[in-house]
């Protein structure tokens, strides 16, 4: 057992986490909890600043928890020179595409900044960030070795690919965690560290194992989604109820993994993972026309769902440029805040575009912009407003929207996420729902894809 390892094991290690996002915040406060002393570094003093006086901005960490946590030894900070007393450091920064390339520039300069203030003793360094396959080789060992780093002489390297489920069922201690790394020291210094907090993690031989799984995990969820996305519009143009269709399916004990259609997909790993392992793959002079066409699938649906709901209104005789609609939801899942690439958000920017008047709701944000404008939702279904407008759209299925309630109040919904009780007397046009009269014409290129 190494030094390092010794400590780890004993919790006598210091942690740094680099990047205090969605990922970087919750790990922090875990391994806080866990009995080690952490470093939580961020170049965002407005975040920092944010943390220290206990005000969270990640929804699974609420301000009590925080308090606890800096309690326990947890240390925001954006002076880099905090590093230089820590054995394990955890980059969790972002990552995302531009220009169609994977942009790991984040990576790269927290790997930069690790090694140029790490102590002089053998350390881990591990990526939990979302990476493209080969990340390692590329960019992580060239960014320690230009520093004057070695990596499996005094730097340790392994990759944990996060699977964080914000607004989820499941406990972040009770998901098992992959560890990959390239030698039996890197990874046993590395599952040291994270079965620290977790129930189990599961060690691979090599950090593009790691890397890559992250990408099949989300690529596969991203093709499932796109296919039932696409039946959804099929069955509405065929006069079938996809919903009652993959309850049906979902009987089967084997070989069927039921996927629910919804208004397109949000977050960072389901629109953007893919795109790195598209674009690996293509360097590698292989082609996944599979993916694309399912991504592009995706990318269509908030452009479906706003025609399904102008068609709607027009069936009863108004004009989406007059109408007054109620969005319920605009975050990109159920029960969280994040709107990054949210579905929901982008039909809300079709709507106003096209002059309807909104009214967002959504307890989980304070404020967003909107086509040019800036919009504060409010927290609760307000029903004087809700029988005042033309329509009330259902995008997100937050725990605290009671859809029956709403939709006895409304004069049409339009149900992204059959919430809706069937027994409501109020004319409901559901995505995916066939029997409805309401239903617009599925375009020939959204029947082909896949």
């Amino acid at each position: 057992m190494t030094g390092l390892q010794k400590r780890i094991d004993e919790r006598d290690a210091t942690v740094a986490v680099v990047g205090l996002g969605y990922v970087g915040l919750p790990l922090s406060c875990h391994f806080a909890d866990a009995g080690f002393e952490v470093v939580g570094f961020d170049v965002d003093d407005e975040r920092v600043a944010r943390l220290r006086a206990g005000d969270s901005y990640i929804d699974d960490v609420d301000d009590d928890t925080l308090a606890h946590r800096l309690e326990d030894g947890f240390e925001p900070t954006t002076d880099p020179t905090a590093l230089a007393d820590c054995d394990a450091f955890v980059l969790a920064v972002p990552t995302g595409v531009t220009d169609g390339e994977p942009d790991m520039s984040a990576v790269r300069q927290a790997t930069r900044t690790v090694a140029e203030h790490a102590p002089d003793r053998e350390v881990l360094l591990v990526c939990s960030s979302t990476v493209y396959p080969g990340t390692t080789d590329d960019v992580i060992r060239p960014a320690l070795e230009t520093a004057g780093r070695f990596p499996e002489a005094d730097t340790l390297i392994a990759v944990v690919p996060e699977r964080l489920s914000p607004g989820g069922e499941y406990d972040f201690a009770d998901i098992p965690l992959v560890v990959g790394a390239d030698s039996d020291r890197e990874r046993r210094a590395a599952r040291a560290l994270f079965d620290a907090v977790l129930t189990e993690t599961v060690p691979v031989d090599a950090t593009v194992t790691a890397e890559s799984t992250k990408m099949l995990e989300n690529t596969y969820r991203m093709v499932n989604v796109a296919f039932v996305n696409q039946f959804a519009a099929f069955a509405e143009d065929a006069g079938i109820d996809a919903w009652d269709v993959i309850e049906a399916a979902g009987t089967k004990p084997f070989g069927f993994q039921a996927f629910t259609p919804g208004p397109g997909v949000g977050g960072h790993c389901i629109p953007v993972d893919p795109q790195f392992l598209t674009w690996r793959a293509r360097q590698s002079g292989t082609a996944l026309p599979l993916v694309e066409s399912a991504r592009e699938v995706n990318e269509e649906m908030p452009d479906h769902v706003f025609d399904r709901i102008e068609t709607a209104l027009a069936a009863r005789g108004t004009d989406l440029g007059d109408a007054s609609v109620v969005a319920l939801g605009v975050s990109y899942k159920p029960n969280v805040g994040d709107l990054r690439n949210s579905p929901a958000l982008a039909v809300c920017e079709s709507l106003v575009e096209a002059g309807a008047s909104l009214q967002p709701v959504d307890p989980h944000v304070d404020a967003v912009d909107i086509a040019g404008g800036r919009y504060e939702p409010t927290d609760d279904v307000d029903r004087e407003t809700v029988r005042a407008a033309d329509a009330v759209l259902l995008l997100v299925d937050h725990d605290a929207f009671d859809a029956g309630t709403v939709a006895a109040d409304a004069n049409l919904v339009f149900d992204a996420q059959n919430a809706v009780p069937e027994d409501t007397e109020t004319p409901v046009v559901r995505l995916g729902d066939g029997s409805s009269d309401l239903r617009p014409a599925v375009s020939e290129s959204t029947v082909s894809r896949l």
